[in-house]
């Protein structure tokens, strides 16, 4: 398992255990796909409560899909590197709705010192 997987999967416990950031998350319902290295493919299914699911492997109906490296999605999910800087340069792909993407992002802040 690679570090960024392990990180995601940590973002969404965390998330399950802290209201402060369900209510960042609260109304919105998406499904996010992770292609890490080329290979390795896991999701996390959000809810209208701001709960969240890690789950393996390949989702039906994406939302969008995140695809980078381990070592850069890791220096994202720690606050090393922009999530939306690293994209507008091309160190890793979203496929499918970018809008969608962009909660994230700012999601991402609510777990800063976190991981």
């Amino acid at each position: 398992m690679s570090e960024a997987k392990e990180l995601v999967k940590k973002m969404c416990n965390l998330q399950n255990a802290n209201p402060d950031i369900q209510k960042a998350m609260a109304g919105w319902k998406g499904v996010i796909q992770y292609v890490i290295d080329g290979k390795e493919e896991f999701y996390v299914e959000y809810t209208p409560d701001g709960k969240c699911s890690f789950k393996e492997g390949k989702a039906a109906a994406p939302s969008f899909t995140i695809i980078a490296s381990s070592d850069l999605w890791t220096k994202v999910l720690k606050g090393q590197e922009d999530a939306v800087a690293s994209f507008m340069m091309g160190k890793y792909k979203i496929q499918g709705n970018i809008l969608e993407a962009q909660r994230l992002a700012g999601v991402l802040k609510k777990f800063k010192g976190m991981l």
